[in-house]
Parts: structure tokens; sequence; C-alpha cells
């Protein structure tokens, strides 16, 4: 290519590629010799907006689904979703440079008592509330150059939507997982509205509202969750779940050891029979129980005379044969659990019980074959009697709520048929939404008109159900709808799924890790139950992110939350500005109450998108709890500086290359060239490592600021203006970037392919014609020696430097033979290897991790110690 001389202004805005008949791309702004303000960012993020949040679906391509967690529409973004939706993008621009096509949906988590309960604040209809909402945090969300796939959009109070839901409470209705039951729930006295367990603190006040909760009896919706604990608990066992690490340990915590039997028995009251779960870490008592001990507070007690409360019998469908219970508080009862059955004859604590309530029983023959009794117990209940595994502590999800703003229960009750679904042809149960300028909101029971209609079975009058499902429902199969958010006959088709799910990566806060997560399992495992999905897992990867964290300040003696400005400094020592008292400071979850929130708006107006953006993932990696602070910006404003210097010097440089006097020696500028080789290689392994497999994105970044460093610390003129090298590592730096600041680096690229003078052009690595995010994600050269680490017992061994090409290759086997001819390595394992596990990342590194006898050893040992000194 000819040297075409030209003032800075005009190569900027012409390509000299572009004369050789390729096609022409958007340029850069050629505003290189300004310095970079906040005034330059907005001006490049408004230029390069439309290829940001541009979207291709190349279904040849491999796919890819990365989901955060969709938001509640609140009316404005929160830092927390800042991070969350950073950290989602971040990933997808990635994947999509590693030639993926990502699917990267946004929606809305949209009923609820928030809004409702704003609605209400504020006289206004909750959907108009709603929609207004979404449209304000849709716009902000956009403003952050979310790369997200608008057209599956998709909104949970929306009809389209909900009668899905109602299609799949049918589901479980018919399959015996949807019933009915009078119960002592949770009552906030303030939301009005029954609230799950797992929705009050440990100090007894509710997640939402905080009010003290109270305890009512009512009649409730329930989902037999129970009935899937086991294979819910086992299943986390899948060696297909990455990344779970903690998380498995609180899905089991919440789960509990399914280590008992439950098999429901009846009780005849009157004229109507009550059914009530017995639960046995004994299957065989199920057979030969004797008699049940049964708490005074339990609910089926309320409704039995007090003359008949001595005279109590049930159904036991497993022997079926009628057996006596009793009222007894003293009842050492299973954790969760006021029923007990009992087996005096065979268990001696059951005959020690019996002694204590002065029960007689019929003396039956001791010598069982335990184990054979249980088994037989175990099957009879599984095949005839619906009985199932499950921890004494696990209750059903408690899904009915008394308020408007909600998926309607899709129920009929009528007085002759009793409760009758909906027919499915009648779907959706629509919420009486007005129109009028009455803001009034209502329960729906007190909307007669609307409650009132006609049996579906004999045409009779009967009452529409009046609660309204537990927003946990709406969010419980979302992920699923995204792939085919259109579909009008089905929830979705199982076609539309395979090959997607389950979901690549899943991203969303660590208070959502118990509760979303478990009813999203069995959600994903009832729906695989009807054959409606590929595999019953719904989630390969999670990335759990922390909370985002405000300095609060609070006066010491009342615990009286004050703003900032508030507050002075003196010494080491805060205190109140006007009356001088002593005031702590705290991090803590932002919050408008504490006066430690930050409003994203701010930032974006203040610093832009992309620095915001950068301003959230570095430093921390994502399950990190971020503590906000403006003392983290001069470093990121720093970095963005440096690049930008960088690129103004580099096409400087170039443009004035027949200028440039020749500084270095031909050794120096190859030592120079190798140096840069060298880096440009090390930070692309250690950056993708990071981007890719580990997804510490903060470790990522600072693998870039390391290139930077490299590309800015006295690098001579010559080197800049000529060197091959130089310009490989730095459109590496500018590509690798991108995800995190895709308007920042489109604007970088612009800049870079401009350039005239340019020594890769005949090289594949880079597509000089295409923007920033239509490149290849950069790889290793092959000859570069890559990191191949071994780790004995988890300490660190040795380490070998092996070419990409040959590391690639090497299996398992291969690793460990290797490893064992290192003497570092082979003598910490002579005293044998009980197992080994190899991890190879291409083209960044591979691990051998070896576990010896010698490690058995050591904790049979400390294991024989303990018990030494316990017997002492």
């Amino acid at each position: 290519m000819p040297h075409l001389k030209r003032c800075t202004h005009l190569f900027l805005k012409y390509n000299p590629i572009s004369l050789l008949g390729v096609r022409r791309f958007k340029c850069s702004l050629g505003l290189w010799n300004q310095d970079l303000t906040t005034e330059i960012k907005l001006k490049i993020e408004n230029h390069w907006t439309k290829e940001v949040l541009h979207n291709d679906d190349c279904k040849d391509k491999k796919q890819y689904y990365v989901l955060p967690m969709f938001p509640y529409p609140s009316g404005n973004l929160h830092m927390g979703h800042v991070r969350v939706y950073s950290i989602s993008d971040t990933i997808a621009r990635f994947q999509k440079l590693n030639g993926k096509n990502v699917i990267h949906p946004i929606g809305w988590d949209a009923f609820g008592l928030p809004a409702e309960n704003a609605a209400i604040e504020h006289n206004i209809l909750p959907h108009i509330w709603t929609e207004s909402n979404i449209s304000t945090m849709k716009k902000q969300l956009l403003q952050l150059g979310f790369n997200f796939n608008w057209d599956k959009e998709i909104s949970t109070c929306d009809p389209k939507y909900y009668k899905w839901t109602q299609y799949i409470f049918l589901k479980l209705f018919e399959n015996g997982l949807a019933y009915q039951n009078k119960a002592e729930v949770n009552w906030d006295p303030v939301d009005k509205t029954v609230l799950a367990d797992e929705q009050v603190d440990e100090n007894g006040c509710s997640w939402r509202s905080g009010a003290k909760v109270e305890r009512k009896i009512l009649t409730q919706w329930y989902i037999k969750t129970t009935k899937y604990a086991k294979k819910l608990y086992d299943g986390l066992n899948n060696k297909n779940l990455e990344n779970w690490k903690d998380i498995i340990n609180l899905q089991k915590h919440w789960i509990g050891e399914c280590n008992g039997v439950v098999v429901t028995f009846t009780m005849k009251l009157g004229n109507t029979k009550k059914s009530f779960d017995v639960w046995s870490q004994d299957p065989y008592k199920l057979i030969h129980g004797q008699f049940l001990t049964i708490g005074s507070s339990n609910v089926l007690l309320q409704e039995i005379p007090p003359s008949d409360i001595n005279n109590l019998k049930c159904y036991n469908p497993i022997t079926g044969k009628e057996i006596n219970i009793y009222v007894s508080d003293t009842v050492n009862y299973p954790e969760g659990r006021d029923v007990y059955i009992a087996c005096p004859s065979i268990d001696p604590e059951d005959n020690k019980l019996s002694q204590s309530l002065n029960i007689a029983f019929p003396s039956e023959s001791s010598f069982i074959d335990i184990t054979s009794e249980n088994n037989k117990a175990i099957e009879i209940a599984q095949k005839n009697y619906g009985g199932y595994f499950v921890s004494s502590k696990l209750k059903d999800w408690l899904i009915s709520r008394q308020r408007f703003w909600g998926t309607p229960i899709p129920i009929i009750h009528c007085p002759t048929c009793g409760a009758v679904p909906v027919p499915y042809e009648d779907l959706p149960v629509l919420l009486p939404i007005k129109n009028s300028s009455d803001a009034k909101i209502s329960t729906l029971s007190s909307l007669k008109s609307w409650s009132s209609c006609k049996c579906p079975k004999c045409l009779g009058d009967a009452q529409r159900e009046s609660d309204t499902m537990d927003t946990f429902v709406d969010s419980s199969w979302y992920y699923y709808r995204f792939l085919d958010h259109a579909n009008d006959k089905m929830p979705f088709d199982k076609e539309k799924l395979t090959g997607i799910t389950p979901v690549n990566c899943y991203i969303g806060g660590k208070e959502h890790a118990v509760l979303h997560l478990y009813y999203a399992r069995f959600m994903s495992y009832f729906l695989h139950s009807l054959g409606l999905t590929p595999m019953p897992e719904p989630f390969k990867k999670l990335l759990v992110q922390g909370l985002v964290m405000g300095k609060s300040y609070k006066i010491k003696s009342t615990g009286k939350y004050l703003p900032p400005e508030k507050v002075e400094k003196v010494g080491e020592e805060y205190i109140v500005k006007d009356t001088k008292e002593p005031v702590s400071v705290q991090w803590e979850k932002m919050s408008k109450s504490k006066y430690n929130g930050e409003n994203p708006q701010r930032l974006l107006s203040t610093y832009g998108s992309d620095t915001t953006r950068l301003l959230m993932l570095a430093d921390v990696p994502p399950p990190t709890s971020r503590k906000w602070s403006d003392d983290t910006l001069p470093g990121v404003l720093n970095w963005q500086r440096r690049l930008w210097i960088t690129l103004k010097d580099f096409l400087k440089h170039r443009t004035e290359v027949d200028t440039t006097r020749n500084n270095v020696t031909c050794k120096e500028f190859e030592e120079l060239e190798s140096k840069l080789w060298n880096s440009r290689n090390y930070f692309t392994a250690t950056a993708t490592y990071h981007f890719k497999y580990t997804q510490q994105l903060s470790v990522a970044i600072s693998r870039l600021q390391g290139l930077t460093n490299v590309l800015r610390n006295n690098v001579p003129v010559d080197v800049m203006s000529r060197s091959k090298e130089y310009e490989q590592a730095l459109a590496a730096l500018i590509i690798m970037l991108s995800p995190v600041t895709p308007h920042f680096c489109s604007e970088l690229w612009a800049g870079l392919i401009s350039a005239p003078n340019r020594v890769s052009d005949n090289l594949s690595s880079f597509n000089w014609n295409k923007d920033v995010f239509e490149q290849k994600w950069p790889v290793v050269d092959q000859d570069y020696p890559l990191s191949f680490q071994c780790k004995v017992d988890g300490a660190d061994r040795c380490e070998l430097k092996i070419p990409a090409v040959e590391l690639n290759d090497v299996s398992s086997e291969k690793a460990l033979e290797i490893m064992l001819k290192e003497k570092t390595v082979a003598n910490r394992v002579k005293k044998g290897i009980l197992k080994t596990k190899y991890e190879l990342y291409p083209n960044c590194r591979a691990i051998l991790h070896i576990y010896t006898n010698r490690n058995l050893q050591s904790k049979q040992k400390k294991e024989e110690d303990k018990l030494l000194r316990s017997q002492i």
C-alpha cells in the first residue's frame, strides 16, 4: 500500500483500505487532538449507540444462553441493577467475540406488592404505574449500552405471559401437586397478605414491609414441592453444574437430607375427610405403627369438638386399618413436624413414650427384619400411595396471596362440585383491570361482578378463586419462555429449548440463591416430568454477584441514620455537624432510608456509561460485595485517559513514519518486539482465562491494565511507528476491553484501523475491514509457552512451560506422566496417589491436581487423635 500523506483529521475520516474497494465502515469522531473529557465520552457514546446495541442472530453458530435475573420495575435502576447487567453484558459480548450466537434476553418481574402499594400511595392503577416504570428503566438500560435481545422482552403481568403461568398451575393441579389446605400461616398486617415461611426473617418480621408477622389460620393454596425434594437434593451432585460452589450447600441445607418417608393419612371429621401427612425416619413404622401422637396446635384439632379430642382415630392407607391418635405436646417431634407415628412393640424409645403417656398397646413380635420391612414399606408407599422421601423440616410452597396485583389462580369454587379447574380454552383468567379515573384498588373477593361465574362442570352458580399467586411462581419458569416468547399455543416448544438449555450462565444476587433458585429448579423438574423440556436442570453455570454497599452514618446513641452532608470527620472520629454527637460508620446494602445509595443517573451524566460499567467491574470480583465510593474513580479515569493517549500517539507516529528517526538499533528493536510478543500472549492467555472460565472479571480487567502499562512504559517512537507486535498488542487490547467498554473501544478501534502504514494488513489475526464487535477474540500464538501447573494435596509443586499447540493436546494420562518425571512432584507422591484431577483450559493454561495417600493418612491420624482426646 503506498503511503498516503494526509493530515490527522483527513486520515481519520477516510481509511486507505476503503480506496481499494473494500466496504466502508463507520469512522471515528476524529477528536484525537483533544484531551479525553466527559463531554467527549458522551459524544463517543452517542456516536456509537446504534453499533453497540446492534444484534445479529446467527443460528448457524453454536448457541450460548446468558441470563441475568430479570428486574422488578421499581421506577429507576439502582446500582445492583447496573452491576448485574454490566456483568451479563460483558459475558455476552465476550461470547459473541468467541463465535457464539448469544441469547441475552431481558424482561420484567412485574407483578407483586411493591407496585400495588405504590399505586395505592400515588392514587394510580398498578398496571399504569408498572408500565411507566418499565419505560423509564428500559431507557436507562439502553443508555448503559446493554445489548439485550429486546425482541424477546416479556413481562409477567402481560396476559400473554400469565396465561401460561395459569396453564402450568393447572398441570400441577391435575398431577396432585397444587392443593388447598387449612393451615396456620404468617400474616403481614401491613401488606395484608400471607407470607411463606421463607419470607419471614429471623426476627419474625416480613421480608418486605418489616412488620412483625402474626399467625392466622386460613385456607391457602400450596404446591407440593416436597414431592420432588429428593430429586432436587440429588440433582445438586450433577457434574454438569458449573461454579455452584457454596450455593450447593445453601440449597442442600434448605432442602435438608431426605431421610424420611411421607405418606398421607386421613381423619374423618363429621361428614368430611381431612388428610394430613405422616413423616417417619423409620418406614417400617408405616406398617407396624400402633398409634400416632399429634401436637395440640395442629390445625386439624381446631375443627374437633373438645369432647371428641380423646377419641381420635385415623386411617392408615398402608395397612388399610384405623389407628388411634393421642394429643400430646411432650413428644420429641421431628424438626418441623407435629405428628409422630410410634411402634412401641419394636422401638424401645416408642415403648418408653407409650408408658409415659399411659398408652396401652397390643403385644406384637418384636423380632422383625427392620431393613426388609423398611424396604417393603417404601415400595408400598411409593407405588400405591404417593409416598416420597423428604426431610422432616421442608414445607410445601405456599403460593396464595390476598392481593390484587398478581396472577389469578385459575380455580372455580362450586358448592356442588368443589374446586374445579378453569378449562384450558378459557385461559387466561384476566385481572379486572380498570381503565377509568377511579384508581381505588379492591381485593378480587370484593369484586362480585368478576368473582361470580358458572361452574364448568354442572353450570351452577359458583365463585372464582380470589387469591393471586406469589410472584415467585411467575419467575419460576420465565427462562424457558424467553426462548419462545411469542408462542400462543403452548408455554414454549420443546424444540426451541433443545441445544440451548440449560442456561449456560445464570447471573443474579446471592439473596436469590435459596428461594428463587429452589422454586425455579422445582418447576423445571416438574416441566421435564411432563416431557416439555430436554433436561431437568434449568441452569448450568451460576454466577452469584455480591451486594453493592454504601457507607452509612448513624448516631451512636439512637441508631438514627444521617445523610453524609450532616456528618463531619474530626481526626479519626465522625460526629454530627450540628450537635457534635458521636456517629458510627459502616458499609451496608444501599438503601434510601439509610442515605447511602448512589443514583446511577448521576454517574451516567458525570462520567458516561462506559466509565460507570468499568467502575462496577474493576477491582472487585462479581461474588464479592462492592463497597461503592467515588475514591475508586481516579484509577479508572486515569486508565481510560492513558488508553486515549496511547491511540493518539500511535496515530501521530504512524502518520509521521517517514520523518521518524531511527533511535534504536536492529537488535534493540528485535528485543522490544520479542517483549511485546511475550506480553501480548501472556496477557491474552490470562485475561481469556478469567473472562471465559472463572468469570473473575476484575482480574481479567487488571490483566488488560497490565498490557496497557507495557504499551505505555518507555516505548520508543520507532517501535510505535514500525512495530508489528506493538500494532498487534494494541489491537488485541482494544478487542479484549470492548465487552466492558463497548462505545469507548468502538472509537479506539475506528482510530486504530484508520492509521496509515499498518504492517499487519496481510495477517489473519484481525479483520481491519470490520468494526470491533465483528472481530474474533484474540488467541495466543501456538508457539507461545503456556503455564502447566501441578498441585499436590493443594500445594503448588511444579510449573512447566509448554507451547500452546502441544499443551492443547495433553490428555489427563499424559499430564500425569509428564509431572511424575519432575522430582518436586515425584518426591511428594511416594506413599501413593489417591486420585487426580486434570483441568485443561485451551490456549490459556492447564492444572493437574494430585491427591495422595499422605493426605488421607493425615486425616485419619487427626481423627484418631481427636477420638483419643475425647476418651481421655
